[in-house]
């Protein structure tokens, strides 16, 4: 390291930060990514990183988060990359850890078939995180309790995310405040393609 003197005093070159380190999905859950076939999949079709991913469930119907991550300008097609694949990305553990994915995924899951999603989730070894937003959608989106109830059952009994760890489930829902007739809404944020 080179230092330069001013007036006699030696200052030497601000060190790199170390308080930007990432760290993954599984570390925040505690547990150990694996090497998955699908995020080697979604590279072929130009899906990078977890930025791109993201784009892409926007244009896919994640439009909340439009503002932030804008919709991707190329869709390789549900046919290449199907919604139930879409979720299992935003959710790999070896991504970098973003609430903003989980609430993606929370949208784009509205769009997907349970039995496929549960199959994608337990190859792609992302139950836990899908398993906590389907205990957060069976609770709080009144109308689709029943097929968060289903989604849950097929992905059977992974072990609750420790509280505080994943987004609480009001970051998965709009809420409206004061409404003509009074009473403030809680709605679930479902995708729209």
């Amino acid at each position: 390291m080179h230092s330069h003197t001013v007036a006699g005093i030696a200052f030497f070159p601000t060190p790199p930060i170390f308080s930007q380190i990432v760290i993954t999905l599984a570390q925040q859950i505690g547990e150990t990514a694996h090497c998955s076939l699908l995020q080697r999949k979604a590279r072929r079709h130009h899906l990078t990183d977890l930025t791109s991913i993201m784009r892409l469930a926007v244009a896919r119907g994640a439009r909340h988060y439009a503002s932030v991550y804008p919709p991707a300008e190329r869709d390789p097609g549900v046919e290449a990359i199907s919604h139930e694949e879409l979720v299992a990305l935003l959710l790999l553990g070896a991504q970098p850890f973003e609430p903003f994915a989980l609430r993606c995924a929370a949208q784009i899951i509205t769009l997907c078939d349970p039995c496929r999603l549960s199959l994608i989730a337990r190859r792609e070894r992302v139950s836990r995180p899908l398993a906590h937003i389907a205990r957060a959608g069976a609770a709080h989106d009144s109308g689709q309790t029943v097929r968060w109830l289903e989604l849950l059952r097929l992905l059977g009994s992974p072990l609750p995310v420790p509280s505080g760890r994943l987004p609480h489930w009001s970051r998965f829902v709009s809420h409206s405040g004061i409404t003509r007739s009074g009473l403030p809404r809680t709605d679930w944020l479902h995708a729209y393609p």
